[in-house]
């Protein structure tokens, strides 16, 4: 079977207004269209199919709001809801195109978001969802990029004009809806124009704005069929998703892994997704007992979570008789981190599903799969491609190689909105699509280890920013610590250790770890003992403002940090470093 016959019987997992009869197209400069001749809406794949099949009645979603209160949400509660809403953004939208149209979604995972998504599928809107907690600089370029005519919040009006729109010059005419203390969902007055849309397979379906680590947002554009049948493909195969399933995917809104993996994954199987409104409730040791008691099946969590969880609940076990199958997101997991999770929520045995991939694929490139053993697929490793349909450049045991795909990937990108410049990054001069990251494989498993800059360059040896840190990670005392490495006139690169332990006086036990996997040319100039690592709002480590600080720790500036998780860690690091502490 070849490629296009592979994706084409794939196709076959959605259902299609009008089915395709080609897998994909290539067009020039590296574009590509899936499924160009197919029609569907994903609206009908979650919701209308699902009703038809007599599951009107079943949950859909759990959601646990910032109260920690569980409520819970019918198929046919979210069918009501969404013909309620449509209504209302079809009147709001009267003298607009409704399929050139797009929408901004201030939110973080609810059950507004929720409807608001599902209402934009289902109209063919094209959708950004955005953190709730963003800076006035930072939705002000989002909206200049996007260029939305309607922003959806789930702010009060006053409480947004007064952190938001205060702040910042709109150059674009927009209206506004707040949904706070609203009745939009019950909104009665009918359209005729409230239909679910046949719309092309290539259709823009949402845009996600990702700066990472490297501080340039981007606006990734995600297309509907391709996107729509990775995803499905990928929850089957890589979770064992069905519709009996109860996944709990850790997961705001505004990441990738909250439409995927939390939204439009499990509703297209007919499942049950739980909603958790901030993750970070799970530290209640309590919260997550009553949630694991939902029935949970599947647990996926952001890697950064997992680490706080293994420092928090050391002797805690939270094993139940339904939950089955546990993932990581964000970064990758350390092997001592995965062997904690695995041996604390179910069996020991099996594989973590750490997947591998990046909001540009839309769905897992590559993970341990859910039936797989440790044996298999070992702690740490980013298991095997999802199919053999994803091929890879050469890759070696002991030698680092850039990875890039090959061959097209249904769920890849559409487009960047911010332009061709940023688009022809992703694409070497083959047409290959760049990952920016080192990788090796060892048994048909890959292993990661870092970002292409993240390297370290050190007397001669290349070493992996992540290879440092697992090794340091082994110490039980230490939650998290990040590798840096500065250029020096004299020996040419050397090595920083950020760490988070209660214990500030572990810098023996991690010179032997460190020498004993390395050797001595591995050893840290320094030990900064903080009390957090820089993050962004996905759990990724803010290499890049670390590194800036290294250099010259009075900056005033550090570039955007509007995708920053926490900024009153970056005082607390500049802090460390000036005062030169070394424990």
């Amino acid at each position: 079977m070849n490629i296009n016959n592979f994706w084409l019987k794939q196709s076959k997992l959605v259902e299609w207004y009008k089915k395709p009869s080609i897998a994909f197209k290539r067009k020039r400069n590296n574009f590509i269209e899936w499924f160009p001749d197919g029609k569907l809406n994903i609206f009908y794949n979650c919701i209308t199919k699902n009703i038809k099949l007599n599951l009107g009645e079943k949950i859909a979603i759990y959601f646990v709001n910032e109260n920690q209160e569980i409520k819970s949400f019918t198929y046919n509660d979210l069918d009501k809801k969404v013909k309620c809403f449509s209504n209302f953004i079809l009147q709001k939208l009267k003298n607009k195109k409704i399929s050139n149209s797009k929408i901004i979604i201030h939110s973080s995972a609810s059950i507004e978001a929720t409807i608001s998504m599902l209402t934009c599928a289902k109209l063919g809107i094209h959708f950004s969802v955005i953190f709730e907690d963003l800076a006035a600089e930072a939705i002000s370029k989002r909206i200049s990029l996007l260029k939305p005519d309607l922003f959806i919040s789930r702010f009060e009006e006053k409480k947004f004009k007064k952190q938001i729109l205060d702040k910042i010059n709109l150059k674009n005419k927009i209206k506004f809806i707040f949904l706070k203390n609203s009745d939009y969902f019950n909104y009665k007055k009918d359209s005729k124009k409230n239909l679910i849309k046949s719309l092309s397979s290539d259709k823009e379906l949402f845009t996600l704005f990702t700066s990472g680590s490297t501080g340039v947002p981007k606006g990734i554009v995600h297309a509907s069929g391709g996107y729509l049948v990775a995803t499905k493909y990928t929850s089957i195969k890589q979770f064992g998703m069905n519709q009996n399933s109860i996944i709990l995917t850790a997961s705001d809104a505004g990441w990738l892994n909250g439409h995927t993996y939390a939204l439009f994954g499990p509703l297209s199987l007919g499942a049950t997704t739980v909603l958790i409104q901030k993750p970070i409730m799970l530290l209640n040791e309590k919260l997550l007992k009553d949630v694991l008691n939902l029935n949970v099946t599947i647990l996926y969590l952001p890697v950064t979570l997992i680490r706080m969880m293994k420092s928090m609940f050391k002797n805690s076990y939270f094993q139940t008789k339904y939950l089955k199958t546990l993932g990581s997101m964000g970064e990758h997991i350390a092997p001592s981190v995965a062997e904690w999770f695995s041996e604390h929520f179910t069996d020991k045995e099996n594989s973590i599903v750490n997947a591998y991939y990046q909001t540009e694929n839309g769905a897992i490139i590559s993970s341990p799969r859910y039936n797989e053993k440790v044996s298999q697929a070992p702690h740490g490793s980013a298991g095997k491609p999802t199919t053999k349909f994803i091929k890879t450049n050469k890759l070696f045991n002991n030698k680092k190689t850039e990875l890039k795909i090959l061959s097209p990937w249904p769920g890849n990108m559409k487009k960047i909105i911010n332009g061709n410049k940023e688009w022809n990054k992703y694409w070497d001069s083959k047409g290959n699509f760049r990952m920016f990251d080192l990788v090796t494989k060892k048994k048909k498993n890959l292993f990661i280890h870092g970002r292409v800059d993240d390297v370290i360059n050190i007397r001669g040896h290349r070493i992996g920013s992540e290879e440092i840190e697992s090794t340091v990670l082994k110490i039980k005392a230490i939650y998290e610590c990040c590798a840096i490495s500065i250029h020096d006139d004299i020996e040419g690169h050397v090595i920083y250790l950020f760490v988070v332990a209660e214990n500030k006086n572990l810098n023996n036990k991690i010179f032997e770890n460190i020498v004993s996997s390395f050797g001595s040319y591995a050893l840290p100039k320094k030990v900064y003992y903080v009390n957090e690592l820089p993050k962004t709002r996905s759990g990724k480590i803010l290499r890049r403002l670390l590194r800036s600080i290294l250099i010259d720790p009075n900056l005033e500036k550090y570039g955007d940090l509007t995708m920053m998780l926490n900024k009153k860690v970056l005082m607390d690091v500049k802090e460390k470093v000036s005062n030169n502490v070394k424990n």
